[in-house]
């Protein structure tokens, strides 16, 4: 396809334009009000042309006073952050306007307009605008509301939220088909009741206008590339709100995956990989994926034989992929054990898991694919019938040495990445070297979740590249908001947090000598390492109350009789938790996860007539 070359011509002193077009502009609610004679002295006076996706309208600063109808394709709207990466604000797609606010004010833009995929715009210069109105004034009040509507959105949080609706798949390696996973994904989809369809090259010929209307007729599209660096495979890469990249685990990728130039031209972040298994598992990657998965935003394991990764991804496609967090608590958090016992009973699946300290544990079990049968004995392994922090030591940088709870988790986790884990997964950790929290979402399993239980005071610090790591609780208990910047589905958080736990009936303990301590003891008084435990967490206190407004839904287990080192009440706190999940989940309704809706993310039930 060369849009390039627009299908008008000239009739002496007139250009003629298709009927199409003149469609396309009735369409518009800007000039719901101008009939076919002033579309046609509009189109007289404006310029249509085309912009190949990925190609700048406008950039931040310029000053070109225009009035832009987007006819097919869509455009992006991009500002730049305090590190002077492009993000994308807000979406244009056919049929609506852009350059509004310039044409008014006279000002520069404050934005990047850049093509999300091939497009045909119809330009209006200020001169052909203002005799459009004189014409016509009710068009000034369709553009005042196009504006107010467009402020809202802002002011909301804008629609970078959108549900994106095409996917290109492009394989990476030579002889690599994309045919099986394009169709068993938009099958997936056909049984979440999207209507989805997949493109391959026998489309290469049809017209932007085309495009625009099979995008229309369908929920989701995916373009099916070819070879990597075909003409085919280019269109794809242009017209696709998202790419995944197709490769097998069991071979190299390519040395510069990346360079081809319509990934250049791409101005929508990085693609995601989809790495094939020949065999049922996801471990034992070559070297050369770790040392090469920074070129991806994210990655999903599809293994041979297993429906359940392909129902993920197009979960991940829907907008409706499961996020789970899970909060750090010491012993409070094996109630999250419990609250995973109900959400799998009430059929919610669980797509991506982040997590603090001992929910991070948990988490990075459920991300294993562990059932719960064998999460809670290996738990209770570790942590009842031994206990991790009674490897004491001279209290120069801790008070245990932490040789027990580095062996336990590699014991529990072995030599796996994180890269590697069936399922998505992060957990954080808090830099003391820098003052920010640390996201790990790569290198060894056991290494990361070592850092996140690190508690100040009581286990040595982690070093990573000269920085010292501790306890992610210090920063961020319940990094709900780490996930949201991933997720676009619905988000769980399961809170073990409590309220202060520590109560102490002498107030001068701490003055008394020491042969008075050793003779009555710490009657009424908490201990140093409650003390210690306690201290990780309460930094974060008002970090975990605003994202806690984050998750779409949130467990709280009351947990008032289980203390962060009461490792015994391991069955009591896990019944709390799945005691507390039922009663929610009858409360509230389920997340919705294989339903294709755009309503809310949680689906309340219907109340039982008496």
């Amino acid at each position: 396809m060369n849009m390039a070359f627009l299908s008008s011509f000239r009739v002496g002193s007139e250009t003629v334009y298709p009927e199409s077009l003149r469609t396309q502009l009735r369409s518009f609610s800007l000039l719901s009000e101008v009939g076919d004679s002033g579309l046609k002295r509009l189109l007289g006076e404006a310029n249509w042309f085309c912009l190949p996706g990925g190609m700048l309208l406008q950039r931040d600063g310029e000053n070109s006073r225009a009035l832009f109808l987007v006819v097919t394709g869509s455009l992006g709207v991009f500002v730049e952050d305090e590190r002077g990466n492009r993000k994308l604000v807000a979406h244009i797609p056919a049929g609506e306007t852009v350059g509004e606010m310039s044409l008014i004010s006279g000002e520069a833009h404050s934005a990047q307009l850049v093509a999300l995929r091939d497009s045909e715009l119809l330009r209006v210069s200020p001169e052909a605008f203002n005799g459009l109105i004189a014409r016509y004034p009710r068009v000034m009040l369709n553009l005042m509301r196009v504006m107010v509507k467009r402020l809202q959105n802002t002011t909301r949080g804008g629609d970078t939220k959108a549900r994106p609706k095409t996917f290109a798949i492009i394989p990476l390696q030579e002889g690599l088909d994309a045919e099986p996973i394009a169709h068993r994904l938009s099958a997936a989809l056909s049984d979440m009741g999207s209507h989805s369809a997949v493109l391959d090259s026998s489309a290469s010929d049809q017209s932007a206008e085309w495009f625009t209307n099979f995008e229309a007729d369908h929920d989701v599209v995916f373009y099916r590339g070819d070879a990597p660096d075909s003409a085919w495979t280019h269109l794809c890469l242009r017209q696709a709100d998202r790419i995944f990249l197709l490769a097998r685990s069991d071979r190299p990728l390519p040395l510069r995956p990346l360079d081809m130039p319509a990934f250049k031209e791409r101005a929508t972040g990085l693609p995601q990989l989809l790495l094939l298994h020949p065999e049922n598992q996801t471990h034992d990657l070559p070297e050369h994926f770790a040392l090469r998965s920074g070129l991806f935003e994210s990655h999903h394991h599809i293994r041979v034989g297993n429906p359940n990764d392909i129902r993920r991804v197009a979960r991940f496609v829907a907008g409706r992929a499961v996020g789970l967090v899970l909060a750090g608590g010491g012993a409070r958090g094996f109630a999250h054990i419990g609250v995973l016992k109900a959400l799998y009973e009430a059929g919610v699946p669980i797509d991506h898991l982040g997590g603090t300290s001992m929910g991070a544990i948990v988490a990075a079990g459920v991300a294993m694919e562990w059932s719960i049968e064998e999460l809670t004995e290996r738990l209770r392994e570790a942590f009842v019938k031994s206990n991790p922090l009674d490897d004491y030591t001279f209290p120069l940088i801790a008070l245990v040495r932490g040789r027990k709870v580095s062996r336990l988790l590699q014991n529990g986790f072995g030599d796996i990445r994180i890269e590697e884990m069936p399922k998505p997964f992060f957990c954080v950790s808090s830099d003391l070297t820098t003052g920010r929290i640390h996201t790990h979402r790569g290198g060894p399993l056991w290494r990361a979740l070592r850092a996140s239980v690190a508690l100040p005071g009581i286990l040595p610090p982690v070093t990573f590249h000269g920085h010292l790591l501790v306890d992610g609780g210090v920063m961020n208990n319940l990094p709900v908001d780490v996930m949201a910047e991933q997720s676009s589905g619905p988000i769980i958080a399961s809170d073990v947090t409590g309220e202060l736990d520590l109560k102490a009936t002498d107030d001068q303990y701490g003055e008394r000598p020491f042969w008075w301590l050793i003779r009555e003891g710490m009657r009424g008084s908490p201990s140093i390492v409650s003390i210690l435990m306690r201290s990780g967490t309460v930094g974060s206190e008002a970090q975990r109350r605003v994202v806690r407004e984050q998750a779409d839904y949130l467990f709280e287990p009351p947990l008032k009789d289980v203390g962060l080192r009461d490792w015994k009440a391991f069955d009591r706190a896990i019944a709390e938790g799945y005691a507390h999940a039922v009663a929610t989940i009858e409360q509230k309704g389920v997340p919705l996860t294989d339903v294709w809706t755009e309503g809310p993310a949680v689906a309340i039930p219907q109340k039982k007539a008496v």
